[in-house]
C-alpha cells in the first residue's frame, strides 16, 4: 500500500518508518530539510516542501496513495490547511493528528473522519492499523497477542454471531460487537460515535458499519478479514 505522512515530528516519523519497515511504499514530507534528510534511509521516500501551499501539494501522488496522515503537531492552524487542500485535491482517505477538541471538531466539519492522538504507542497502533485492510484500531498485548477493532468482512453481514464459529474455523475468539450511529455537533456537522454493545448474545445479527473487538494471535486473522 501507498502513503503520505506529513509532518516528520517524533509521531510522524515513528509512523513513516514503522510503515515502511512493514513493507509498505511511504513518502515522508516535512518543510525542515534537516529533518527530511535524517530520514531519508529509513522511509522509502522524503520530501521537504511547505504542506501549506497548493502549488507544493499538486506536485505529490495524493490521488495515487491509500492514505494521507496529517501528523503535524507544533501549529493547529497548519494541519487544518493540509487537511483542507488534501480534501480539495481528491485525496481518498485523510487521517489528521488532533491536538485539542477544538481542532478535531473544525475537522471534523470539514468531513475529517479519523483522527490519531499523540499517545506514547500511537505510532505502531496505527502502523498496525494501516498495515492489513478492515483493521480499525489495534492494542498489543503481547509479542503473540493482540486485540484488534476489525470492520464486520461483507460476507458475515446480517449473519447472526451463532452461526459463525470464530474459535474453531478462525482461531480467534470475539471479545463484543460495536455499532455505529450519528450524532451532531455544535456546529452542526453530522460525525459517527460508538455504541460498544458490551457481552453479546449470540443471536445478535451483524449489520454493515458493525465493528468486531477480536483477541488474536498475530496473523491468524488475515482469513477472517480477508473480503
Amino acid at each position: 500500500m501507498k502513503f503520505i505522512v506529513f509532518g516528520l515530528g517524533n509521531y510522524g516519523s515513528s509512523l513513516a518508518t514503522k510503515l515502511a519497515s512493514l513493507g509498505h511504499e511511504v513518502i515522508g514530507v516535512d518543510n525542515k530539510i534537516e529533518i527530511v534528510e535524517r530520514f531519508k534511509d529509513t522511509i522509502t521516500h522524503t520530501i521537504s516542501l511547505d504542506a501549506a501551499s497548493r502549488e507544493a501539494m499538486m506536485s505529490l501522488p495524493l490521488k495515487d496513495i491509500d492514505a494521507a496522515i496529517v501528523t503535524i503537531g507544533e501549529d493547529p492552524g497548519t494541519t487544518i490547511m493540509v487537511a483542507a487542500l488534501l480534501k480539495q485535491l481528491g485525496c481518498k482517505r485523510i487521517i489528521c493528528r488532533s491536538l485539542s477538541p477544538l481542532q478535531q471538531t473544525i475537522l471534523e466539519s470539514m468531513n475529517i473522519k479519523e483522527f490519531v492522538f499523540p499517545e506514547a504507542d500511537a505510532a505502531e497502533r496505527m502502523a498496525y492499523k494501516l498495515d492489513l485492510k478492515g483493521t480499525i484500531d489495534s492494542f498489543k498485548i503481547s509479542d503473540d497477542y493482540q486485540l484488534l477493532e476489525v470492520e464486520v468482512p461483507r460476507r458475515y453481514v446480517a449473519t447472526q454471531v451463532s452461526d459463525i464459529d470464530f474459535v474453531t474455523d478462525h482461531e480467534i475468539q470475539l471479545i463484543t460487537v460495536i455499532r455505529r450511529a450519528e450524532e451532531k455537533n455544535i456546529f452542526g456537522a453530522i460525525h459517527p460515535i460508538r455504541k460498544v454493545m458490551g457481552i453479546i448474545s449470540t443471536d445478535i445479527e451483524l449489520q454493515k458499519g458493525d465493528s468486531l473487538l477480536l483477541f488474536v494471535e498475530k496473523k491468524k486473522h488475515e482469513d477472517f478479514i480477508e473480503y
